[in-house]
Order: structure tokens, then C-alpha cells, then sequence
């Protein structure tokens, strides 16, 4: 997908230096993407979220007629990865489905090369769920992007969602 963008930006300001943040809103499915024209689609509460608060994210991969996918393969391993990252920048954290785990930890407490962060490799060849959950608690209130890779059909997609934290 090729999206194209032109921004005209003109400020009359007496000193600086400034720096200028864009926030591009995209439709919740894009015309495309996937090429099936299915969908990820975060299943939330209505609750807020709140920081310090582990909590579980679940997302659900769905086919162009709203349907669970059933072409859903395992990324690297996992059924999916997320990433759950501050508007600053200032937090950044790559989670699994079953958490992340320190490799050092992993190596230390005797972890076979065989399992990451909880889940067997032998994952590669089982019927994947159409829906992927990631623990996760932020870390402090502001705003929030999460990126959801999974593998469908061969192909890498990813979901992109925004979240506010109280």
C-alpha cells in the first residue's frame, strides 16, 4: 500500500526553537490492507485504562466478512508480537502472549532453546486463534500507540491502536 501525503505547514513565530508533532488518523480499516480486506480489531472494555494496572489486551483478527480469520500462522515463534509505545518515546516495551521475559533470565532459570518467554516452538505447525491477548500494565498516564504484528497466509500484518491512560 502506497499512501501519499502533503503537508503545508506556515507559522509565524518570534523565537524558538519549536518542534511540530502530526498525528495522522487512519481509518480503522484501510482499503487494502489486509489484501483480504479483513480487519484487527481491539476488544476493550469501556473501563479506562489506568497506569500501574497489569492488564490483559486482546485483539481479534477477523476476514473480510467479519468472520474469524482462520489463516493465522505463527510470527517468530508466537502468535503475535505488540509494542507498546509512549507518544514521548520514553517507553517502549516489545511484549509476547505469554509476557516477556529477560533472555538472560530465561538462560539463567534453564530454559531450553526449545521455548520463549513461555511458549513451545513446537507452536510452528498448531491451528493459530483468531485472537491474541499481550499482558501489559503501562507505566504512567499520556497517550499511547500499540502495534500488533501477526502472520496471516504468509504475510506479516500490523495493527496499529491508540490509547489514552489515566
Amino acid at each position: 500500500m502506497k499512501l501519499d501525503v502533503k503537508l503545508d505547514v506556515k507559522l509565524d513565530v518570534k523565537q524558538g526553537p519549536y518542534r511540530l508533532f502530526v498525528t495522522v488518523r487512519m481509518p480503522q480499516v484501510i482499503p487494502g490492507w489486509p489484501p483480504d480486506g479483513g480487519r484487527m480489531v481491539w476488544l476493550r472494555t469501556k473501563e479506562p485504562l489506568i497506569a500501574s494496572r497489569p492488564m490483559s489486551f486482546t485483539f481479534s483478527v477477523e476476514n473480510k466478512d467479519g468472520e474469524p480469520a482462520i489463516d493465522l500462522q505463527p510470527y517468530l515463534g508466537m502468535a503475535g508480537h505488540a509494542e507498546f509505545v509512549s507518544k514521548d518515546l520514553s517507553v517502549f516495551a516489545h511484549v509476547h502472549p505469554a509476557g516477556s521475559v529477560p533472555m538472560a533470565a530465561l538462560g539463567q532459570a534453564g530454559a531450553s532453546n526449545e521455548s520463549h518467554a513461555g511458549m513451545s516452538m513446537a507452536l510452528a505447525s498448531a491451528a493459530m486463534p483468531a485472537k491474541v491477548s499481550f499482558p501489559y500494565g503501562f507505566p504512567r498516564p499520556g497517550e499511547y500507540r500499540i502495534f500488533v504484528q501477526i502472520k496471516r497466509a504468509g504475510e506479516i500484518e500490523t495493527g496499529v491502536f491508540d490509547a489514552r491512560v489515566q
